[in-house]
């Protein structure tokens, strides 16, 4: 799996606040190791490879189709050629299955690693050594156009009752959940990565609080000078009779 040989990312719970240098150290290596991570997660070639399983199951689901058509028949022919069509299906779907199972298992591990990595810091100026933003829309545009036909398919299909169209239509829709899934995970990632952390905000506020007491002293009502100030007798200064 890509990414197997990397160091395992550091226990968020242990973490304690290190000196300037330590931190420049462990965010270079959080940048490599996600630099490392994203372009294999997001590869191109891995959604080619899920759409062409997807492919295979759905050519394996007619041959199923077809082959079920010809066994009902009483003739031998028929039954044979039924026969073959079902064997032919299962040696497309189920090898296609298997494949995208196993696919499923390395993102779910791939995504692991990069949810560890990314939760151990957060620092916006190295999101540009790993973003990928062309792969991820590679993975999502497609996507969302496969689960919304799929979706759509799915309803019309199952109010005209057919089997065969609604198996197509939900091939469709499971890939393009999963190809949305991967691509919004990937998305959720760069949108905490330009969150401020919680103690960035502190030290923002910690900046922020003494401005403020002196803009307040600014704004403090000015003292009246005693030449105009009342004699304890109510009368008024003499300057001023």
């Amino acid at each position: 799996m890509p990414g197997s040989s990397l160091p395992s990312p550091p226990d968020p719970a242990s973490d304690r606040p290190s000196p300037p240098a330590g931190r420049a150290d462990r965010l270079a290596e959080r940048a490599e190791v996600l630099r490392e991570l994203v372009p294999p997660y997001l590869a191109r070639r891995r959604a080619l490879l899920l759409w062409l399983a997807a492919g295979l199951v759905a050519t394996g689901w007619a041959a199923i189709w077809v082959g079920c058509r010809y066994v009902v028949m009483d003739d031998v022919v028929s039954v044979v050629v039924g026969a073959f069509f079902l064997a032919m299906a299962v040696g497309l779907v189920v090898p296609s299955t298997l494949a995208v199972a196993s696919g499923v298992r390395d993102d779910l591990e791939a995504r692991e690693r990069l949810r560890a990595w990314a939760g151990s810091a957060r620092d916006r100026d190295s999101l540009t050594r790993w973003h990928s933003p062309g792969r991820a829309l590679f993975w999502l545009l497609p996507s969302l156009v496969l689960c919304c036909f799929g979706a759509a398919s799915t309803a019309v299909a199952a109010a005209d009752g057919s089997a065969r169209a609604l198996g197509f239509a939900l091939v469709a829709a499971g890939t393009g959940a999963l190809g949305m899934a991967k691509a919004v995970g990937y998305y959720r990632l760069v949108s905490r990565e330009l969150t401020p952390a919680p103690e960035e905000l502190e030290e923002l506020e910690e900046l922020e609080e003494p401005e403020e007491l002196e803009e307040l002293e600014e704004f403090e009502e000015p003292e009246v000078p005693e030449e105009f100030e009342a004699d304890p007798a109510g009368g008024r200064p003499d300057d001023m009779r």
